[in-house]
């Protein structure tokens, strides 16, 4: 049996239900009125109280809030010849970049210091406190640099594959050949070579220098359809391994010694710690894309994509202890991150964001323009477009 519904009788009540709701937003909003009013003609008593906590606190601006970044002026912006391909990095206080046909230093306010012409076809740069190693990948030339001379120019009989610089400028050159997968090469800072290995089983992906006058070696192999990657440690006073980690089914992107001793791998599905004897500390799979890492002394941050929502986040280590990370959702997507002073930065489309290491959001900067790249120096972050730097104040 059907029931017949009342139409009348529906908005007689729907009407009822509106003014009750009305009246008791004008209650909610009379009171809050008195209070505020209470508040007011009684400033004196408690703010002097309150203002002592409110200055202990924190601020945390967000980016729809925050003000427009204000570029440098003067020798600013830098121009780079040859569009978006070029690589920067900092360098003791200077700015060290690289471009398709020329080596560059700059200081902090935009002021050449040195520049030096390549005939590299793909050149890389890395860096240590004061020099800059440049070589040129699929070539067979590499060279020491300061900022303001050549230390060394060097030739190698096997295709250059990827090279390393060391805080003591000793450089790690990994080559490949026809005899075997890789070899490692370390020369000394005169540019004299000091230790070699040669891998016939597994290739040599990154080189990370020890204290102790050593190096460890990531080293990638394929079984069964899966890639595996693991650590090799050396002493250049013995071609014999000091010890090696178990494999681990990642492709390595990167391996980091943190100011406890102990490694980080980061690999393209996972982040793994081991200790100072090659033994495995924690794991943790990500579930997410990887699009950038970063490490500096304990803090260790991967920036990760949902592609499926189009969602970005980070996870954030501090220490060794995988299980306790952080994580941070992003508001918007991201392409770039670096660690600095227990600080994760964001480079985004809009602006910088800023995080603790609790995954927390301390502070947001809007850019006018985009950028592809940054790095900080001291109270400043320089900013890398397609064919400029800029530099804005970072001292907050």
């Amino acid at each position: 049996m059907a029931v017949e519904t009342d139409v009348s009788e529906l908005r007689k009540r729907q009407k009822e239900k509106n003014k009750r709701n009305f009246m008791i937003r004008f209650f909610v909003v009379l009171t809050v009125a008195v209070l505020v009013m209470i508040a007011v003609l009684t400033k004196n008593s408690w703010y002097p109280y309150l203002d002592g906590i409110l200055t202990k606190i924190p601020s945390k601006t967000s980016m729809s809030d925050s003000e427009n970044a204000e570029l440098a002026e003067g020798q600013f912006p830098i121009t780079v010849t040859g569009g978006s391909d070029f690589q920067t990095a900092a360098m003791d206080n200077f700015i060290a970049i690289i471009d398709d046909s020329h080596f560059m230093v700059y200081d902090v306010n935009g002021k050449q210091i040195t520049e030096k012409q390549h005939t590299y076809s793909n050149p890389i740069l890395t860096v240590s406190d004061k020099k800059a190693l440049i070589y040129d990948l699929g070539g067979n030339n590499f060279s020491l640099e300061s900022k303001y001379k050549t230390i060394y120019e060097k030739t190698t009989e096997q295709t250059i594959l990827m090279a390393e610089l060391s805080s003591s400028d000793y450089a790690a050159v990994v080559t490949k050949s026809d005899k075997f997968l890789a070899q490692l090469d370390i020369y000394g800072p005169d540019g004299n070579s000091v230790f070699t290995y040669k891998s016939y089983d597994s290739r040599i992906i990154d080189v990370t220098f020890t204290s102790d006058g050593g190096c460890i070696v990531t080293t990638l192999t394929a079984s069964g359809g899966q890639v595996w990657s693991g650590l090799i440690k050396f002493s250049f006073s013995s071609t014999d391994m000091i010890w090696e980690t178990e494999k681990i089914p990642t492709l390595a992107v990167s391996a980091n010694i943190d100011d406890s001793g102990n490694i980080v791998m980061i690999g393209n599905n996972r982040i793994v710690f081991f200790d100072g004897n090659g033994l495995k500390l924690s794991e943790q799979e990500y579930g997410d894309d990887i699009v950038d890492y970063a490490y500096s002394g304990r803090i260790s941050a991967v920036l990760l994509e949902n592609t499926a929502l189009r969602r970005y986040h980070l996870m954030i280590i501090d220490g060794s202890d995988v299980n306790n990370y952080a994580e941070a959702e992003l508001p918007e997507a991201a392409e770039h991150i670096l660690v600095s002073d227990k600080m994760i930065y964001v480079l985004t489309g809009s602006g910088i964001y800023t995080y603790n290491n609790l995954g927390q959001e301390i502070s947001g900067t809007r850019l006018t323009d985009s950028y592809a790249d940054f790095c900080r120096l001291g109270n400043y972050m320089f900013l890398m477009g397609y064919d400029e730097i800029n530099r804005i104040d970072f001292s907050g």
